[in-house]
């Protein structure tokens, strides 16, 4: 019976073709999901029943759930980040626990993310792309060492930031040796949150985020020198308003920053 059925929103036309359509469709979505099975019982009970077609229509899509395809999708079709092929003896979702860590701000997780991830912009992989006519550091005073410019120079050994990094990174490593005696880490697994676990965890990737967006901000955008005195100062202001949001407090000595 092809016979028009009354819905909220006025007539609907009962089109075979369209019909088959939408059958077709809501197969290919209840397989992602992985419930095949239950819409061959819904076929088979539907078939033996005197419904119209859009009847049988929403029922057959209400198997079809978002979180249903959402997680298919996310099991067996997407690749993982090359990053974690890069460092497959990492635990990434540690590292990504840290990146997205309650502490932080949204931009300072969007720094995290692009130098985790390979993404944030130096000349170093400009020149292999071959966006950039070398690969040196533009700073005069390292372009006269011949200084590369990748994300670990940026961060860490670039002449505008090499003082306030020692700073910082011997604070991290203090954090770190809460259980004994300070890990051996290195530049690249500071910047990019691989350090070894520690009881101290939000401090941590607290210092270490907030550093690298001000990195990003003074010197990569405004082509500043980086003082310690700078740092600490804006260490000092963002505890001061994390105590006034909702997020989880960060403890550190009275005279520590």
């Amino acid at each position: 019976d092809r016979r028009e059925v009354k819905k909220d929103n006025g007539p609907v036309a009962a089109d075979p073709a369209q019909h088959d359509a939408v059958l077709c469709v809501g197969r290919q979505a209840v397989q992602l999901a992985g419930r095949q099975d239950a819409w061959d019982q819904q076929q088979q009970q539907n078939a033996t029943q005197d419904v119209g077609r859009v009847e049988v229509k929403e029922n057959m899509l209400q198997l079809v759930t978002t979180k249903g395809i959402y997680i298919s999708r996310m099991e067996n079709l997407l690749v993982p980040p090359k990053v974690e092929f890069k460092f497959p003896e990492v635990n990434f979702k540690v590292v990504y626990k840290r990146m997205n860590h309650k502490v932080l701000e949204t931009r300072q997780k969007d720094v995290c993310y692009t130098i985790i991830h390979g993404l944030f912009k130096n000349r170093d992989r400009l020149f292999q792309q071959g966006r950039a006519d070398d690969r040196l550091c533009q700073n005069q005073a390292c372009k006269r060492s011949d200084m590369v410019e990748s994300v670990e120079h940026i961060f860490c050994l670039c002449y505008r930031v090499r003082t306030a990094w020692l700073w910082l990174r011997a604070k991290v490593t203090e954090l770190l040796s809460d259980q004994g005696p300070a890990p051996a880490v290195s530049n690249t697994e500071l910047i990019m949150l691989m350090y070894p676990k520690c009881r101290r965890e939000a401090e941590a990737a607290f210092l270490l985020c907030t550093f690298m967006e001000l990195v990003d901000k003074e010197v990569t955008g405004k082509q500043k020198e980086l003082l310690v005195g700078t740092v600490r100062g804006v260490l000092r202001a963002k505890v001061e308003q994390i105590s006034s949001r909702a997020a989880p407090e960060i403890h550190f000595p009275l005279g520590w920053l």
